[in-house]
């Protein structure tokens, strides 16, 4: 299996990490997924307690493991 890479995209607000991230996969990066984290919280009603945080990592975690055991 080829070594893999997780490069973690941090910054405030509106400075570019989305389009940075979806830059890298589209245009950088072979064999690649761009997981917007906030997308793994948008949900309604938002309600950000322990359970909610729980599911989010476990998801998180899940398509991660999902995405390098089928690449």
């Amino acid at each position: 299996m080829k070594n893999k890479r997780l490069i973690f995209i941090g910054g405030p607000m509106g400075v570019g990490k989305t389009t940075l991230g979806q830059y890298l996969v589209e245009h950088k990066l072979d064999n690649a997924v761009f997981l917007d984290g906030d997308w793994c919280w948008y949900m309604n009603p938002w309600n950000f307690n322990d359970e909610n945080k729980k599911m989010v990592v476990k998801n998180i975690q899940y398509l991660l493991n999902s995405f390098i055991a089928n690449s």
